[in-house]
């Protein structure tokens, strides 16, 4: 390979990771690492131009190793981006580079006669094979593959694409390499294997993402269902609070009339209407007060008691959607759980939220009269209709996991302990 054509291949690799990620935000505060990340990508490929070819073929999955790294640290450093999602795209740029280097390489044996004569026709057939091919992939895969501007890899799917992409230097380079990809007259099979592999690659980006969107309708599913419960419960609540009003407003007119001991009965009686207002509760967080003030009005209208040791300061970074749906259900299931019990004694709830280290913790302990069966780590609904029902926890660990924390359920003392762990940004 001329001097030109691989200086062409190089600034070609750096146009193919820019095309996957060209619609995500970049990270414009750090253009001086991102200049010394180039810097550093060219001088490692004027250290690749001085080695011997047998040096190259027999180093060159290492030397491609060493590729997609610098590539996934200028992906990094650039646009906003998780250093597995940045790998990911680097895999992707990789493997379509290669694909389009190997359309130059059967391009020069087919005009290799001609090039004595005319060798602009291969530097100027190259460039257009990687144009074409860039444009191709900026309209099709480059645009397809980022979610809304945005990137999540799990562990899974991250392997898989490691996988994938060790499978197809497999199919590219053994037995052999470039002479034999010539020389074996198979060209087409080996290239239309390394075809298919993208194709299995951009598959399973699809199959998680159709994941991810089932689990968010799930969600939405879930949350749809907790806002009719929602609004069901404060018709209830305004209900009980109007009642008492109503009751307030009657005994008050029966004080002016009654002797001292039926006003003392009454008095007792107004002490107990207004003890409803002791539900309201302040944290410091609105959201989480507004939640508990909801719940304690609920619970204490079911005589079910609440103890509550919260900083709601600690909170003040959580999006108000995730809160609710976080505590709402966690709460919505301690109180499931603590109705079926008749023993005044069992009928208590007790929410512990605070910091520890970097860590928020959020912590709802209530009784058990039975051990659970467990599913998948996440206890089993007793409800009849599973279609509508479960979700409850399941959709906890997915909004904690979202924000980048954990959940741990335990069962100990004939308590079950719902504590997540989120850390504080």
């Amino acid at each position: 390979m001329d001097a030109i054509s691989y200086w062409l291949a190089v600034a070609a690799l750096l146009g193919s990771g820019m095309i996957y990620v060209h619609t995500i935000e970049s990270r414009l505060q750090r253009g001086k690492g991102l200049l010394i990340g180039v810097l550093s990508y060219f001088l490692l490929a004027v250290f690749i131009s001085r080695l011997s070819m047998e040096t190259l073929f027999r180093y060159r999955f290492l030397l491609l190793l060493s590729g997609i790294v610098f590539l996934a640290c200028l992906l990094h450093m650039g646009r906003i981006l998780s250093w597995f999602a940045a790998i990911y795209y680097a895999v992707w740029a990789l493997m379509s580079w290669q694909l389009l280097f190997e359309s130059c390489l059967i391009y020069r044996w087919h005009i290799a006669s001609l090039l004595d004569e005319m060798p602009f026709l291969l530097w100027s057939g190259e460039v257009f094979i990687f144009m074409v091919g860039h444009i191709v992939m900026v309209f099709t895969v480059g645009k397809w593959l980022p979610e809304r501007g945005k990137k999540k890899i799990g562990p899974r799917q991250f392997a898989l694409s490691l996988l994938t992409f060790i499978i197809f230097q497999i199919v590219a380079y053994i037995p052999g390499g470039a002479e034999a990809f010539r020389a074996e007259q198979n060209w087409i099979s080996r290239y239309l294997a390394q075809l298919l592999l993208a194709v299995i690659l951009y598959l399973q980006n699809e199959l998680f993402k159709k994941s991810e969107m089932r689990k968010e309708l799930e969600l939405m599913n879930l949350l749809w269902k907790k806002e009719q419960e929602h609004y069901r419960l404060s018709k209830e609540n305004i209900a009980l609070i109007n009642q008492k009003c109503h009751d307030l407003k009657h005994q008050i007119y029966a004080l002016r009339n009654v002797d001292a001991l039926e006003r003392k009965q009454y008095l007792d009686e107004i002490a107990d209407s207004v003890q409803i207002y002791e539900a309201i509760v302040q944290t410091g967080n609105e959201v989480l007060d507004t939640i508990l003030t909801e719940k304690s009005l609920y619970c204490k209208e079911r005589n079910i008691t609440v103890t509550c040791v919260a900083d709601g300061e600690q909170m003040k970074f959580m999006n108000t959607v995730d809160l609710y749906a976080i505590l709402g259900n966690a709460l919505d299931n301690a109180i499931e759980a603590v109705e079926k019990f008749e023993q005044q004694d069992m009928r208590q709830i007790d929410v512990q939220i605070y910091r520890k280290g970097q860590f928020l913790v959020m912590n709802i302990i209530n009784p058990l009269n039975e051990s659970l069966v467990y599913e998948d780590g996440i206890p089993v609904t007793t409800k009849e209709n599973r279609k509508f029902h479960g979700f409850g926890l399941k959709s906890i660990k997915y909004m904690v996991k979202k924000c980048g924390g954990i959940v741990n359920i335990k069962e100990e003392g004939g308590c079950f302990s719902l504590m997540m762990l989120i850390p504080i940004p």
